[in-house]
């Protein structure tokens, strides 16, 4: 999409247009975006296939954490291993939005004063049923993108 702004003042008008930028975010916008979002997919392996899960999660610093049920194919087939999890924001309309992609190994939280703390967090399951396990994914990367117009002209990209 291309505009022409009115004339300066001067004998030249200049040139503008609207073009997708996409740009890394920094780790703690990440966590903060994380921390708005009501749920994501959590990634791993299993049996030699890619598996995908759609869960809820909240965010306790900089980890996130999940809540379920011991006989859950979660549970049973994700904790002690590997794993990502992305959550993101889309605008379809503008095609504008954000992902952030946190990897990590998952574990269940064990000890008292950890499971004090996750019950505090206010994370409600979705599913029916008791879901009194709690399971973290302890991070060693967590990156994000953002994606957006923006309003350029020759001479490269302006703010606004």
């Amino acid at each position: 999409m291309e505009n022409s702004l009115a004339d300066t003042g001067s004998d030249t008008i200049e040139q503008q247009r609207m073009v997708m930028t996409i740009a890394e975010l920094p780790v703690d916008e990440c966590w903060r975006r994380l921390a708005q979002a009501p749920a994501g997919r959590l990634c791993f392996v299993e049996a030699g296939e890619p598996m995908v899960l759609p869960v809820n999660h909240a965010v306790d610093g900089h980890r996130l954490v999940i809540r379920t049920a011991r006989e859950t194919t979660l549970h049973r087939i994700a904790v002690g291993r590997s794993v990502a999890y992305e959550a993101d924001a889309l605008t379809p309309v503008t095609r504008e939005g954000w992902s952030v992609v946190v990897r990590g190994l998952i574990e269940e939280l064990t000890d008292d004063d950890e499971l004090a703390r996750a019950r505090q967090l206010g994370l409600h399951p979705w599913a029916s049923g008791l879901r009194d396990h709690f399971l973290v994914v302890q991070p060693w990367a967590v990156t994000g993108r953002q994606i957006e117009m923006r309003l350029v002209d020759d001479g490269g990209e302006r703010d606004g």
